[in-house]
This record gives structure tokens, C-alpha cells and sequence, in this order.
């Protein structure tokens, strides 16, 4: 088997669609054969604004975030020279989820970007992709750092970051939003729990996770004062989960713990948990001589966002090197749901498939019934980028990439490239 690193044969940008309030052209540059909202597709496409036709190739797409949107550049180096900021004042990619046939991407004071098969997927050396932006202006003073499924559907949670600056918007209630369905723009959803803060001051929920131990893990903060005071607080996913009979759940409210009990709570899961054809990677990272110590940041159509898992057990989180992975089961292949607009692609690309990749682009995949580890090399970045992310979406590589320093970001964007196994 051997692997094609990357010819964009041609970008299509659906300018009818681009039309709507918060949904701009890709790029004006780049308006050929302008197709209108869903004309000339067999099946029927969500209610989220479709920016751009997408027909990737060899050769990489790149991807800016900029205010209005994603923008089409030929690559990193091309970018805009974007002032580095705090990250969490920073327009970039938070999270990345695999979900119902779709690849979502969070980003940062705007809301999610989708991709999507125009048509099944199929084993070619070009595939169509649909791009959707679901964005929402006022979530531009507000920061996003936690990405999940909430009630089946993609959520981020936004909070007002304080460390760098004052607060220059008002409190949010609710601070959960979500990917839908039937709606362009995110919708408000309330988490229960979430609601449920402290009786004194005003209170916003900042952080929320999920534990290798499975129950929800979360962080309130009291804002407008000197010192600010914080809580944590654990829940169950659901009432018959949670202990004491259906206390402390995310359905009513959490367990207040320690702050040692919050630090523990994002640690990785035990190497045995490790999916069979991602810790044949991990090992073989570390038989390379890179990942001996390792983190790895997965994501998988069988996962409700994203999983950790560490090369070995007991390992100091902060002083791992990461690898960001996607991972693709025979069971990843399910029937879609009657109520999900698109049926999940079927065909050659159901084979089992594991990728993983350092933050300069290299790295290692295993595809199907073999067990065999092959080197793996995203198209390189600038010194100063690093990649943040990795997912496979049928037969196309989708990648989220920074420019870092420190605590700043400065442009940060995406990519997306076809591949043959």
C-alpha cells in the first residue's frame, strides 16, 4: 500500500449560500462556477450555511481563520500577519469531534465549522467535501476551551477569560451552545448542573470534561473580585449513573471536590485501554526513538469527543509529548439514524485505520487487517507552527494548525488533504 501526500484540482465556493448575515465568500478570488444552496446534491444538507465545495487533492488546502470566516491561502507562510494575542482572546481551533458522518471543528470566538461529503466518499485520489460555518457574533468577547456531546450533539461551553483582561461583555446564561440540525446559527442548550453555582457573587462555569473515570469534571469561578475564588465540582452523566441514588449528576448538580481530586481528573487513560491498532502506534513511536513519553489525543467516530491515552501507566501529564490521533474501528461504520440528514459513507474506507502525528506533521498510521506501522509526514509548516489536531473523514485528512509563542497565538487555520492507503 503506499500513501499520496496530497493536487487540489479546483475550490468551488457556493456563493448563494455565502449570502446569508455572518456566512462571507471563502475567498472573492476564488468564485468559479458558483453553485447555489443544496442544487445539484442527492441528498438533502443541514440547515447550516455551506461556504464552500471543496475538491481536495494531493497537494493540501489551506485555511486561515480570520473575522469573517475561513479563508482560502495558498499556505501557512501566506497567512495574514495576525498580531499574536493570549489564546484565549485567539481565533483557532479548540476541538475537533467526529460525528454522525461529519467532521466539527470548534473555533474560538466564532462558533463550528463542518465538513461534510458532498457524495459518498469513495477510494479516488479526489473527494468533494461541503464546508459549513454555524457561527454566531456575539460569542466574540467569549472564550472557548471545552468541547463535548451534549444530548447528542456537539457543544462548546464560553465563559469570560479574566487572566489577561477584565471582562468587556456581559454574563451569559446559558453558557452551553450547540450544533444542530435545524438551525444555522448555534443553538442555547441548558446543562443542568452547570446552572447550579454558589450562593454568593457572580458565578461562570470555565471548564468542563470528562474524566477517564467517566463522570463529568468542571470549574466555576467568582468573577469581579481581587481574588477571584474558584470551585470544582464532579458529576455523573446521567441520574442512574451518579451515586446516592441520582445525586450529583449534570441533570441536577455536581459533588463540590478538592483541587488536587480537579487536577487528577484530567489524566489519561490507562495504556490498556488503548484501542489495539493506536497502541501498536504508540509503540512503535517509541521504538522510532519519539513518543517514549507520550500523550496521545484521540478522536473517533466511535468517541464522544475526545479521549486520552499515555504510552505507559502513572506518567506527569505536563511533561509528556503529545500525539494527536484519529482512529477508525469496523464497528466505526454504523447505519446512520432516520433523523440525520446524510447517510455515513460506505465502501473501501470502512477498513480499520489508526493515525497519529506529532505537532510537526510527522508520524505513523496502520490501516486495515495488517499490522503493520508505516511512517506517515503532513505537508511541513513554518518554524513557529506547530499542528494542534488530526481526523480522518473518509478518504480526506483534515488538520488544525497555529502559529505559536508562549502563551500567544498569531494565524491558525486548517487543512485538508486526500490520501490513498
Amino acid at each position: 500500500m503506499t500513501r499520496s501526500a496530497g493536487v487540489c484540482l479546483f475550490i468551488l465556493v457556493l456563493a448563494a449560500a455565502c449570502s446569508g448575515k455572518g456566512s462571507p465568500p471563502v475567498s472573492n478570488a476564488n468564485l468559479i462556477n458558483p453553485l447555489a444552496h443544496n442544487e445539484g446534491f442527492d441528498k438533502a444538507n443541514p440547515a447550516w450555511p455551506s461556504i464552500a465545495l471543496l475538491k481536495t487533492g494531493e497537494n493540501p488546502l489551506w485555511f486561515e481563520l480570520v473575522q469573517d470566516g475561513p479563508q482560502l491561502i495558498e499556505s501557512p507562510t501566506a497567512a495574514s500577519l495576525t498580531p499574536y494575542v493570549p489564546w484565549p482572546h485567539a481565533r483557532h481551533i479548540t476541538g475537533m469531534a467526529l460525528w454522525k458522518g461529519f467532521l466539527v471543528m470548534t473555533v474560538n470566538r466564532d462558533g463550528f465549522l463542518i465538513l461534510g461529503a458532498a457524495g459518498d466518499f469513495s477510494p479516488v485520489e479526489t473527494t468533494e467535501l461541503l464546508l459549513y460555518r454555524a457561527a454566531a457574533g456575539f460569542w466574540d468577547p467569549y472564550t472557548i476551551e471545552s468541547f463535548f456531546i451534549w444530548d447528542d450533539k456537539p457543544a462548546a461551553l464560553l465563559y469570560r477569560n479574566d487572566f489577561f483582561a477584565e471582562p468587556g461583555a456581559p454574563a451569559l446564561r446559558p453558557q452551553v451552545y450547540v450544533l444542530d440540525f435545524t438551525s444555522s446559527t448555534p443553538l442555547p442548550a441548558r446543562v443542568p448542573a452547570l446552572e447550579k453555582f454558589p450562593d454568593d457573587g457572580l458565578w461562570e462555569t470555565e471548564l468542563l470534561h470528562r474524566g477517564a473515570d467517566g463522570f463529568w469534571y468542571y470549574r466555576m469561578k467568582k468573577k469581579g473580585e481581587a481574588q477571584n475564588e474558584t470551585a470544582y465540582f464532579r458529576a455523573a452523566a446521567t441520574e442512574s449513573a451518579a451515586p446516592a441514588g441520582g445525586a450529583f449528576s449534570l441533570l441536577s448538580e455536581g459533588e463540590r471536590i478538592s483541587f488536587g481530586e480537579w487536577m487528577n481528573s484530567n489524566r489519561p487513560e490507562s495504556p490498556e485501554n488503548t484501542p489495539s491498532n493506536l497502541a501498536r502506534i504508540h509503540a512503535h513511536a517509541a521504538r522510532s526513538g519519539r513518543g517514549g513519553a507520550s500523550l496521545l489525543r484521540a478522536v473517533s467516530p466511535d468517541f464522544e469527543g475526545q479521549r486520552l491515552f499515555s504510552s505507559a501507566a502513572n506518567l506527569d501529564v505536563e511533561n509528556l509529548e503529545s500525539l494527536f490521533a484519529c482512529i477508525r474501528t469496523e464497528g466505526s461504520r454504523k447505519k446512520a439514524e432516520p433523523s440525520v440528514p446524510r447517510t455515513e459513507p460506505q465502501g473501501a474506507l470502512a477498513e480499520p485505520l489508526a493515525l497519529a502525528i506529532f505537532p510537526d506533521g510527522s508520524g505513523f498510521y496502520s490501516y486495515g487487517a495488517e499490522k503493520d506501522v508505516r511512517p506517515f509526514l503532513l505537508a511541513p509548516l513554518p518554524d513557529g507552527f506547530v499542528y494542534t489536531g488530526v481526523a480522518v473523514l473518509g478518504n480526506v485528512i483534515a488538520a488544525s494548525w497555529e502559529e505559536q509563542q508562549e502563551a500567544g497565538i498569531g494565524a491558525a487555520g486548517f487543512m485538508v488533504v486526500s490520501f490513498n492507503l
